[in-house]
């Protein structure tokens, strides 16, 4: 990490160990980030749905759908993919009587 703040990677690390300590599986309207595309989409349809092993997403606001296995979606928020409590954690090394970086 750099400067006291989190990287993207760091929040992606952080997302995909509580996503696998929670047991994450999409449900339809979910926006799901598929690693393998590198891009996120919206659930459509689960693999009960389709007689498959995968599920099918679409880009947020439409387009052409896909289809992505669970082992390649990983949970993403609207915002920039943190749960709210990761979200509300002040930076590393943030000191509050300092009022920055300690």
């Amino acid at each position: 990490m750099t400067d006291g703040r989190r990287t993207p990677q760091d929040r992606l690390r952080r997302r995909e160990l509580a996503d696998a300590a929670a047991g994450w599986a999409p449900k339809r309207g979910d926006l799901a980030y598929d690693t393998g595309k590198c891009c996120t989409g919206v659930v459509v349809a689960l693999p009960e749905d389709t007689g498959t092993t995968v599920y099918s997403l679409r880009p947020d606001g439409g387009g052409d759908g896909w289809s992505a296995p669970l082992d390649r979606l990983k949970k993403r928020c609207e915002d920039d993919g943190l749960s709210v409590d990761e979200a509300a954690m002040p930076p590393d090394g943030f000191s509050p009587t300092s009022g920055g970086a300690a």
